[in-house]
């Protein structure tokens, strides 16, 4: 957007966009733009729109940020908000017709009816019946350790095992089918939990009579995702597939803490009941990810404060979008809080904000986000900007860059990691007995996995990256 612009308007213009953005809202008043419905066609890639056993139906709603989706399946319909939960539904449900598949087998109804025969028939009961079921466990059975504590002090929530169950080991199994499968063990899909919970059934408790191995790799792979955001995923996976909820509390709170974030802000940050241990663990390697950069505890209050499912996974993808930018675009120096939002500061004077968007229109949280990070007041900042996942509208377009900052859109391939995953080549690790051995000797550790690999050539390839006003000098 600097093309044509001599370089002394453009200084001149950085200098007054702080005294822009405090004039009263009157001076930008521009209608906002109301929610539209547009054909599924305009608003995904046809890869999403249709393919065995979905189809998005009727007209998608442009909501302002994010797009709203009917998804049908044959198993059930889905009132799908943002284009990551509706990816996400979509591998769910190929993963649901996958295991049924599998339950049709004779190896599965061998192993099933095992598993009613085993010492250890009484676990299905523990995956629905209340914690006061497992006091009828045998001691034997319990694994103690370091996790009791935090079990009992960190609470769990709605879409966590019971004790009893992780503790037996079910749970164990549960989550290698999921990364098999390429989906969310935590997710609140209710069909997808129960046909993972029969299966996990017939190889956890029917032994031998059913391996594991026999259910195949369900998703392709991530075409047109950078190396950085599918390392990134795949560790975030073998994390999240071998180290129970417990054990990630314990390793996200100690991460957390070595970032300076105080015990009360982690506490509050990890008790609030909309992050699942995928979003917190999530956060906590993205944060990781970006070691040096200031303020990262301030990412943790934030956190704390949402107040729904949704606001949940948005800020767990803003996160993953920052990490990345760091990783791939510009290294940052700091997060700063810009009243309920985050933005980051580059290392090349710069303040951005990542939004996870589907579809900017112009609304009063657009206004309201691209006013702050005008008006941020940080001595020596060159250029201002925000980095969109999807598009914006003309509107919205216009009135950021009427104050001043620079617009990236479209990044979501380069910025976003999916949020299911393939499994590396050559399958998926399991003992015979569906995952009740101890982990296999010489295994590197999920926690001692390299994020990511050094990027080939210019870390800024993939979108066409707007470059700041030149650096020549303070303002």
């Amino acid at each position: 957007m600097w093309r044509g612009v001599d370089r002394r308007t453009v200084l001149k213009l950085a200098v007054a966009v702080p005294v822009i953005g405090a004039l009263p809202r009157i001076a930008f008043a521009a209608a906002y733009e109301p929610p539209v419905k547009v054909p599924p066609s305009k608003a995904l890639p046809p890869d999403l729109v249709k393919g065995e056993n979905f189809e998005v139906v009727g007209e998608v709603t442009v909501q302002g940020f994010s797009d709203r989706y009917v998804l049908s399946t044959p198993y059930t319909a889905y009132d799908v908000v943002t284009r990551d939960l509706l990816q996400k539904r979509i591998a769910e449900t190929r993963a649901i017709g996958e295991l049924l598949k599998v339950k049709q087998t004779d190896a599965f109804k061998a192993g099933f009816a095992a598993a009613l025969k085993s010492p250890y028939k009484g676990v299905k009961a523990l995956v629905t019946n209340p914690i006061e079921t497992i006091k009828g466990v045998p001691t034997a059975l319990w694994k103690f350790g370091r996790r009791i504590g935090e079990m009992f002090s960190g609470g769990r929530g709605k879409q966590e095992d019971t004790y009893g169950s992780e503790l037996l080991g079910f749970s164990a199994v549960k989550r290698k089918i999921a990364y098999k499968l390429g989906v969310d063990v935590y997710s609140d899909n209710e069909k997808l939990q129960h046909e993972i919970d029969d299966v996990a059934y017939a190889g956890f408790a029917g032994g031998l009579a059913f391996k594991l191995a026999m259910i195949p790799v369900a998703l392709p792979g991530s075409v047109g995702y950078t190396l950085d955001a599918i390392k990134f995923t795949r560790r975030a996976n073998q994390i999240l597939r071998d180290m129970a909820p417990e054990d990630l509390r314990i390793r996200n709170r100690k991460a957390l803490e070595a970032m300076w974030a105080t015990k009360d802000e982690c506490d509050a940050f990890m008790d609030n009941p909309y992050f699942t241990p995928r979003h917190e663990t999530i956060i906590a390697l993205a944060l990781e990810g970006m070691d040096g950069v200031e303020n990262r505890e301030g990412v943790v209050r934030r956190a704390s404060r949402v107040d729904s499912a949704l606001a949940a996974q948005l800020m767990q993808r803003s996160i993953e979008m920052t990490r990345s930018y760091h990783a791939t675009v510009r290294p940052l120096t700091r997060i700063e809080e810009l009243g309920t939002d985050l933005a980051f500061v580059t290392r090349d004077q710069g303040i951005a904000m990542a939004v996870p968007a589907d579809h900017l229109l112009w609304t009063g949280w657009f206004d309201g986000a691209t006013r702050a990070i005008a008006a941020f007041p940080a001595p020596g900042i060159r250029w201002r900007g925000v980095v969109v996942a999807g598009d914006l509208s003309r509107l919205a377009r216009r009135q950021a860059t009427s104050r001043g900052l620079l617009v990236e859109s479209n990044t979501r391939d380069h910025l976003l990691p999916k949020e299911e995953w393939t499994p590396p080549e050559g399958g998926l690790e399991l003992d015979d007995e569906g995952g009740q051995g101890d982990r296999k000797q010489g295994k590197t550790p999920p926690d001692q996995v390299p994020m990511t690999d050094p990027l080939p050539g210019d870390p800024g390839t993939g979108p066409e990256w707007k470059s700041p006003p030149p650096d020549k000098g303070d303002i």
